[in-house]
């Protein structure tokens, strides 16, 4: 028996190493290569998949390219209902996609994905309630999965230029109360952390307490697209080491200079951050936004600054809390193990 699923990605590859008794096979490259990859491993196998799992349904910059991942959407799904094929769609993005700079064909997509799949898979189970309320389903279409360790780059050099940078920042003026936040991540119109550092710093000073923060990704061009005075200000600002660009580290070395993680969503999704959080026992300060806040208090991983950031002595106070039992806990029922094996009995259609 196996099942396609879109992507090659490191969720792919962990969720595929885990499933039992089912071969999971990773459509990688575009994905308007899903119809020919469903089509040649049938060919191949000379037997129809048990499932097609669709993941991100993210649009193009190109109004043409957008058009063809509509069609080749349609396929798709076309081809799972004539062949009698599970559709799954693993919903990483509840509320809306990443990237939409076509918003009415991927509101289009979505729709016809949501009303044809046999299954929508969310990335907590708390997002349960909200896939019902924003997707407009029956709960009883909607089911969710894990994911698990991140992958921590542990075969990094801990001498690189990056590590070397990181470890000067945090040292150099060193107070013994000074608290170093850490966000690394890509440019997303979700993300909004990088527009609130310099004010989080700023409010923090004010009541007393010493913080930096580490901005690593290439945000540069995004923010400055965004909000120029937020980018020259955290250039300038010398409790913040900007990182900007791709880059390479590891984390578990890293991991030892840090005291919190600093992400702040305002859509319905899961950060990966929230997995690296808990492996490294490491707090997460966001803020009253999105659904990220929601697992910091319900999981009790963090703390959540108001929008005002009013209580920032009390939100910061809560990050020096002993949680080592919660994250255990989190990891516990949050792995590549119980994901693997949510996602084998939905495509068994056990589930």
């Amino acid at each position: 028996m196996y099942a396609l699923i879109q992507d090659d990605d490191i969720k792919s590859q962990k969720l595929a190493n885990e499933i039992n008794g089912i071969e999971l096979f990773k459509m990688e490259g575009s994905t308007n290569l899903i119809p020919i990859h469903v089509i040649k491993q049938i060919i191949k196998r000379k037997k129809v998949p048990k499932a097609v799992i669709l993941r991100y349904l993210n649009d193009s910059n190109s109004f043409i390219k957008s058009l063809i991942r509509f069609i080749t959407n349609i396929i798709t799904m076309l081809l799972t209902k004539v062949l009698r094929i599970r559709l799954i769609w693993i919903s990483h993005n509840v509320d809306k996609e990443s990237k939409e700079n076509y918003p009415l064909l991927v509101k289009i997509r979505r729709k016809i994905v949501i009303s044809l799949s046999d299954k929508i898979l969310v990335t907590d189970k708390l997002l349960i309630k909200h896939a019902v309320r924003i997707l407009k389903v029956d709960e009883s279409k909607v089911d969710y999965i894990t994911f698990g360790k991140p992958n921590l780059n542990d075969n990094l050099d801990s001498y690189n230029k990056i590590h070397q940078k990181i470890i000067k920042f945090v040292k150099s003026g060193f107070e013994e109360d000074t608290l170093v936040g850490f966000s690394i991540g890509n440019p997303n119109i979700k993300v909004l952390q990088p527009f609130y550092t310099n004010d989080l710093i700023k409010k923090a000073a004010h009541n007393g307490i010493n913080l930096k923060i580490i901005l690593g990704g290439p945000l540069g061009e995004f923010i400055k697209k965004h909000d120029l005075n937020t980018y020259e200000n955290l250039l300038s600002n010398p409790n913040v080491l900007f990182l900007d660009g791709k880059i390479k580290f590891n984390e578990s070395y890293i991991s030892q200079y840090i005291d919190f993680y600093w992400r702040v969503y305002d859509d319905c999704s899961v950060p990966f951050t929230v997995y690296n959080a808990a492996h490294f026992k490491k707090p997460i300060l966001t803020m009253d936004k999105g659904f990220l806040k929601e697992m910091v208090l319900k999981y009790n991983l963090g703390s959540m600054l108001d929008n005002d950031m009013s209580n920032i002595s009390e939100a910061i106070n809560e990050l020096k809390k002993d949680r080592t039992d919660e994250f255990n806990r989190f990891i516990e029922t949050h792995n590549w193990s119980f994901g693997a094996e949510k996602l084998c009995k939905i495509i068994r259609g056990s589930n």
